[in-house]
């Protein structure tokens, strides 16, 4: 809007930018910007019968601009072997999806998906890594991929039955962890196992 503003009178850039966003079926009370590039060609077509070439090309460029600085994948590694690291992937993941402007219930999926994994790694494998990513291609979402170099899981039928508890009682992780996920997919070895799961924002 501050942009809008700097070109066309506060009726007509109220206007553009509510009819734009209805268009595309964008609502103003969750707006952000990752819902800019869908937005722009629609805005674009608008603005454009307000304005001389010359002034429609800077506000092009200065509507573009905006959020370009924020790159489509954003990502941090964290390396599981002991207990503490758990903490540590834990920590991660929610400073990403603070970053990524994650509403409280699906940074709260985020971290238990990433603690679950973490566990798992930690208890069952001589280490591994977790990676948390941010992908802003539609749909923008939060990726986590947990790789070990453990032995493999033989038992995942088993496993994603919901019948199957370890000795430790973690057991129901991988179950609880797909049915958090809006993606998942595992790879079960062996060597090692690799899990994706992806959470939309």
């Amino acid at each position: 809007m501050e942009v809008l503003l700097r070109y066309l009178s506060p009726s007509n850039a109220e206007g553009t930018l509510l009819r734009s966003m209805s268009e595309v079926g964008l609502k103003p009370e969750t707006l952000s910007l990752n819902d800019v590039p869908t937005l722009l060609p629609t805005l674009d077509r608008r603005i454009r019968i307000y304005l001389d070439p010359l002034r429609h090309a800077r506000i092009t460029a200065e509507l573009a601009a905006i959020g370009a600085e924020r790159p489509q994948r954003r990502a941090r590694t964290v390396l599981v072997k002991i207990e503490l690291d758990i903490s540590e992937a834990r920590r991660v993941a929610k400073e990403i999806c603070e970053g990524a402007a994650a509403r409280s219930f699906i940074a709260h999926k985020v971290v238990t998906i990433v603690s679950e994994l973490a566990r798992n790694i930690v208890h069952y494998t001589p280490g591994g890594t977790i990676e948390v990513a941010v992908l802003r291609d539609k749909p923008a979402r939060i990726s986590v991929i947990a790789a070990d170099s453990g032995p493999g899981i033989g038992n995942l039928d088993e496993i994603m039955s919901g019948h199957y508890k370890s000795r430790t009682g973690m057991g129901r992780g991988i179950v609880g962890i797909k049915r958090l996920a809006d993606r998942f997919k595992i790879n079960p070895g062996p060597p090692g196992t690799r899990v994706e799961v992806e959470v939309n924002l």
